[in-house]
């Protein structure tokens, strides 16, 4: 009896080995993937701007109403505020640099620590409507196709997600998703400093500067027949392409461009009169590479949870099977030896 003992020990620890190998790869590792309670990263942005100069507009300069090409930078913040089960409040706050002038945005998403994607906030909480779509982060091992949705805070609208093939940053695989976005504005925030009329003279005057379409639609005889002032909305267009970890979900690398064009309705239809604000902006350098290493880490911590560990536990596992055998076939060969 004593002779066995071995064995069963033996046996007893490889399957042990085997069902912590399953712990890890199956609980361990898609609990490491789920975003962290203390997320709080910031990610810098350089490029340009162009802005409705309000001081030309009232006067009726029209060929100074807009001053482009003006150098921005940007900081975008995204930090975790509170958990509930695998629900994460997240604010995301982004901070435009023009000159001496800082504008801040910040936005608050309910979201789900796994699947990135908006759920709705814990009953004491508010956030903004982004139930089902990204807002703020991809998923580690995102999907390579176009069933993601994105929310937009500015015009408060859900649209596809665009899947555009495969690239490299930072030494790094990333999938490319491409995100562009064409509705009214509803942000409160971007419309409270914006005119709601211009009168008809101002607009009379811009009508050379605008594009064909428009200039065709806005005949002296449709000026004519406008109110005074010419009532105004805002279309918000933009386009996010983003340079995805495609096995952390980390964007390494993105790049912005956003607009927000004055409209007025003729015969109906909303007629674009002229951007009163444009941004363009891109991850700087310093970023992307901290970016990259980043993702260089996360990825190093879920390789080990997600193979290795597990695999070196079944390896380990089969050696002492492996022994267990050998020690079976022994004892069978010594109690065959003639005494």
């Amino acid at each position: 009896m004593s002779a066995r003992r071995p064995s069963i020990a033996l046996i007893t620890m490889a399957v042990i080995l085997v069902a912590a190998a399953a712990v890890v790869r199956l609980v361990v590792a898609p609990n490491a993937t789920k975003l962290p309670a203390d997320t709080d990263q910031t990610v810098h942005y350089a490029g340009e701007t162009t802005m409705l100069d309000a001081k030309a507009l009232r006067s009726g300069d029209t060929a100074h109403v807009l001053r482009s090409g003006i150098p921005v930078t940007a900081d975008r913040r995204v930090r975790v505020t509170s958990t509930r089960g695998d629900t994460a409040m997240i604010e995301d706050t982004t901070t435009v640099h023009a000159g001496e002038q800082s504008l801040p945005s910040s936005k608050t998403y309910a979201i789900d620590r796994t699947s990135r994607k908006g759920a709705p906030p814990p009953a004491s909480a508010s956030a903004e409507n982004s139930r089902g779509a990204l807002s703020s982060a991809f998923p580690p091992d995102a999907e390579q196709d176009d069933t993601y949705t994105y929310y937009d805070a500015t015009t408060r609208s859900i649209v596809p997600v665009r899947y555009t093939g495969t690239a490299r940053r930072e030494g790094r695989a990333v999938n490319v998703y491409e995100i562009r976005v064409s509705a009214p504005v509803k942000d409160p925030a971007v419309l409270e400093p914006l005119p709601t009329a211009l009168p008809k003279k101002l607009l009379a005057g811009l009508v050379p500067a605008l594009d064909s379409t428009s200039r065709a639609r806005l005949t002296p005889t449709v000026l004519a027949a406008l109110p005074d002032p010419v009532p105004l909305e805002y279309l918000g267009q933009s386009t996010l392409v983003a340079y995805v970890d495609r096995q952390t979900g980390i964007a390494v690398d993105q790049a912005v461009s956003r607009r927000t064009v004055a409209t007025t309705s003729v015969a109906g239809a909303p007629t674009p009169l002229l951007p009163v604000s444009a941004l363009t902006l891109e991850v700087t350098p310093e970023s992307m590479r901290d970016l990259g290493d980043k993702a260089t880490s996360a990825g190093r911590i879920l390789t080990v949870l997600t193979v290795l560990a597990p695999l070196a536990m079944v390896v380990i596992a089969a050696v002492l099977l492996l022994a267990t055998f050998m020690l079976a076939r022994k004892r069978r060969a010594a109690d065959e030896v003639p005494r």
